[in-house]
């Protein structure tokens, strides 16, 4: 049974993690509800979920690299939820911004150790296992709005879910990891066998690390996080003030959405195993720029969700392959890696939101939705200026 939970655990936490992440957009509709906002102070509420997370995850992934702190993972999941729990008690645009940003504290701590876990238990299939920890992640940011849909049917103490969701996840870890952590990797790595536990350390002693290549990365990784955030946004927005859906509908269009992403961010990963890592990257970008177009200007039901699909595939199919090419061309700095294509792959975008919901309140939303074509075309052109690693 542990070794069961030791093997899907690492998703399963993502998703725990990606909960919170998720609901937050899901709850932007009812913050303005409730408290009046503009779309310029509704997407501040995710610039400061992302922004210490931004600056935060590639320090902790340096100590993941160094240190052994696998308490970042209970405790960064626990700190998120609990914080989107308690904007039940907010009384205050003010209170909600620091609960956001305290939620955003929690997903940096989780991110570069969680993914690290995975490399430790699962060194045998890492491949695999690194896709189940994708996909875990987007079905946790699918299944956040949903839950977080609650508020309109139940009001806001509905939040404390999360809490009790936390608690569940805390208990499984300790069930599951408790006495581990402090072993050797061969002890947790049960299904590895003497062979590949030399061959990652032999990866490890004579690997190399890329910064170059890895600084171009960067720029994709960018675009992608931001085309993310910005549709995590304003896909409710856009349901409700262009497509004149119901706010209570807004959150399962949210989740229509990132349930998309779970499916194509596995084949996403799949595919990259045919094509390769960058020839994924590059396609994503290929298939977003005519998808996002038709989203923005067919203003109805039929190009809103027909255009889902492959705007969908743009975006999350890229999502495993960035992670695994970070890593490639990191090979010395695995949890340094991971703390960008994971963390700030999904936090960085947040920190141009406001901006963007700057430009909703002087135009209007589709107006503010085309700065995601430039960015687009960057993540393309820039995917054309990397190499396959070594």
């Amino acid at each position: 049974m542990k070794r069961m939970i030791r093997k899907y655990g690492p998703p399963i936490f993502h998703c725990i993690n990606d909960f919170g992440q998720g609901s937050l957009a899901a709850l932007i509709p009812f913050f303005i509800a409730n408290f009046g906002l503009n779309y310029y102070q509704s997407a501040t509420i995710i610039f400061c979920n992302t922004v210490v997370a931004s600056i935060a995850q590639p320090v902790l992934g340096y100590v993941a690299d160094r240190w052994r702190v696998p308490w970042f993972i209970p405790v960064g999941f626990m700190v998120t939820l609990v914080s989107i729990s308690a904007m039940a008690l907010a009384t205050s645009y003010e209170m909600i911004l620091a609960l956001s940003l305290l939620a955003g504290v929690g997903a940096a701590l989780f991110h570069p150790e969680a993914a690290l876990l995975v490399n430790r238990t699962q060194s045998h299939e890492l491949g695999n296992a690194m896709g189940r920890f994708a996909v875990g992640g987007s079905a946790g940011f699918a299944l956040g709005p949903l839950l977080a849909g609650g508020v309109y049917v139940f009001g806001g103490q509905f939040l404390w879910v999360f809490t009790i969701i936390a608690l569940l996840g805390v208990l499984l870890y300790l069930y599951a990891f408790m006495g581990e952590a402090d072993t050797d990797d061969t002890d947790i790595a049960d299904a590895a066998d003497t062979g590949n536990r030399e061959s990652r350390a032999k990866v490890l002693s004579t690997g190399t690390n890329d910064w170059v290549s890895f600084g171009k990365l960067f720029f994709v990784i960018a675009s992608r996080s931001i085309l993310f955030s910005v549709l995590a946004i304003f896909i409710p927005i856009l349901y409700i003030t262009v497509i004149n859906g119901e706010a209570s509908a807004s959150s399962l269009a949210l989740t229509a959405y990132f349930a998309m992403g779970a499916v194509l961010t596995y084949m996403g990963g799949a595919l990259s195993d045919r094509l390769g890592f960058l020839k994924t990257v590059r396609l994503g970008n290929l298939i977003f720029l005519p998808s996002v177009l038709v989203f923005i200007f067919v203003p109805n039901i039929c190009g809103f969700f027909g255009a889902m699909i492959p705007m969908a595939f743009g975006v999350f199919s890229q999502y495993g392959p960035i992670t695994v090419l970070g890593q490639k061309y990191l090979a010395k700095n695995a949890g340094f890696a991971s703390g960008i294509t994971l963390g700030l792959g999904i936090t960085l975008g947040g920190l141009v939101a406001p901006y963007v919901g700057h430009l909703a309140d002087i135009y209007d939303v589709q107006t503010a939705l085309m700065t995601l074509i430039p960015v687009g075309v960057i993540g393309l052109l820039m995917s054309f200026w990397l190499k396959e690693p070594k």
